[in-house]
């Protein structure tokens, strides 16, 4: 199984916040884990504000963006997925970052794996499959 991983997921992962194992068994069953490179800079981003909110320090920030990092077999370019997911965000009204994803999924037949349930909802509209998993709302 091909699986696109998203940043939030992929976050909660590393975070190892609750049911955190229950994104991990997707990830370890999946034959190749990719995702667009816009993947590292939200990770980056989503691991600076836990740090900025004091409940991380900076230097296992550091250590959990590597593992999120490694979490991914492949990584395309955003410019290879821009213009089809700039054209899907006008259709769907619905943001480019998340799209480039949901694009890429598409393009390789590959299942999302997100804790964002607004895109898990457009994504179902698109006909994209995604991995469900039992894990509670993201707090």
């Amino acid at each position: 199984m091909r699986l696109v991983l998203d940043a939030s997921a992929a976050v909660r992962l590393v975070m190892r916040a609750e049911a955190a194992d229950k994104l991990l068994e997707p990830v370890s069953a999946a034959t190749v884990v990719i995702a667009p490179s816009l993947y590292a800079s939200e990770v980056a981003n989503a691991l600076w504000k836990y740090v900025k909110a004091g409940s991380l320090e900076a230097e296992t920030a550091l250590g959990r963006y590597e593992e999120a990092i490694n979490l991914i077999d492949d990584f395309t370019p955003d410019r290879e997925l821009a213009t089809e997911a700039l054209t899907e965000a006008v259709r769907y009204r619905h943001p480019v970052y998340d799209l480039l994803y949901a694009v890429l999924a598409r393009r390789t037949g590959g299942a999302l794996l997100s804790m964002d349930q607004r895109l898990k909802t457009l994504l179902d509209r698109m006909g994209i499959d995604t991995i469900s998993t039992a894990v509670p709302k993201y707090r």
